[in-house]
Formats: structure tokens, C-alpha cells, sequence
């Protein structure tokens, strides 16, 4: 098994990153998918301190496409990340592949969340601080797909360089 370790630094990045993220998704993000009964004291009390501290309308007054976005993350989001963190610890080949369209699914998502939260009818000064929140999310799918995409033109151009010595060979 691979280590996570300093000589894997984007992945050992991302494998805290997707650790973090599945509490954070199952007790704050998809609440409002739960049926009212199902969410516990301390989880609606969360909530209600996040949206005290951020004034963060979508959990306000939540609009369609963030629900359609909240069910993009139980049924891929959530799945990819519980596959990438066994994943990444063994290194396994097939991270870029699943990762690049996750890191779009992400990029996208909030972006559209950070263009919406900017028309909104609260101050500067909120919007800033849920800049801050949201950036993060912004930020690391955009490297991640970068770096996947890398990772994929490395594989390609190995293996076209593969193909092209084994024709000369064969050539000969």
C-alpha cells in the first residue's frame, strides 16, 4: 500500500480535504433533504448557528437548483469521495480519471453558488465572509482538475511513446 506522505503532497491535500468533507456534507450541507424528523438537536442547532454567523441564504430559503445540487452530492459526490479516500491511500491509478469530472462537478457547482450569493440583498461585508467559505471550494477543485488533467496527458503521452517504440520494433 502507498503512503501518504511528503512525496505525495496534492494527494495527501486532497485526502484530508475529502476526510473533512463527508461530516461536513452529511451533518450541514444535505439537511435539507432530511426529513425534519431525522435531523437531531445539534445538527438544526448548527445550522442555526451557521446561518446566524453567515447569513447564508441557501439554507435559508433554499432554491431548486441548490437542492439538485444537494442531491448531486449524496448520490456522486458523496460516493467519489468515499471511493477516492481508500484510493488515494493506494495510489490507484484510476484517481484521475474519476477526479477530473468530480473537480468539475465542484468547480461548477459553486461557482454558481458564489455568482448567486453575490446578487444577493445582504451587505458587502457578509458576502466577503462567505467568500471565504466558499473560495476554498472554488480553489482546490480548479487545481485538482488541473492536476488531473496533467496526470491524465502524462499516462497518454507514456503510453503513446509505449506504442511508438513497439512500432519501430516491429517495423525493423
Amino acid at each position: 500500500m502507498a503512503v501518504l506522505g511528503f512525496a505525495r503532497k496534492r494527494d495527501l491535500a486532497y485526502f484530508i480535504h475529502f476526510c473533512m468533507s463527508i461530516p461536513i456534507m452529511f451533518l450541514m450541507d444535505l439537511q435539507a433533504l432530511y426529513p425534519p424528523s431525522m435531523v437531531p438537536a445539534f445538527m438544526a442547532d448548527l445550522k442555526a448557528y451557521y446561518i446566524n454567523t453567515y447569513n447564508d441564504q441557501f439554507f435559508i430559503d433554499t432554491p431548486l437548483f441548490f437542492k439538485v445540487f444537494m442531491w448531486s452530492e449524496i448520490l456522486f459526490q458523496a460516493p467519489v469521495i468515499l471511493w477516492a479516500i481508500p484510493a488515494l491511500r493506494r495510489n490507484d491509478p484510476k484517481i484521475p480519471v474519476i477526479l477530473l469530472p468530480f473537480a468539475t462537478v465542484i468547480f461548477l457547482t459553486t461557482l454558481t453558488c458564489v455568482v448567486e450569493m453575490w446578487n444577493w440583498d445582504i451587505s458587502v461585508e457578509q458576502k466577503i465572509e462567505l467568500s471565504k467559505l466558499y473560495g476554498p471550494y472554488l480553489l482546490l477543485p480548479t487545481y485538482m482538475g488541473i492536476d488531473m488533467c496533467l496526470r491524465l496527458f502524462d499516462t497518454i503521452n507514456r503510453a503513446s511513446a509505449t506504442s511508438n517504440v513497439v512500432k519501430a520494433k516491429k517495423a525493423q
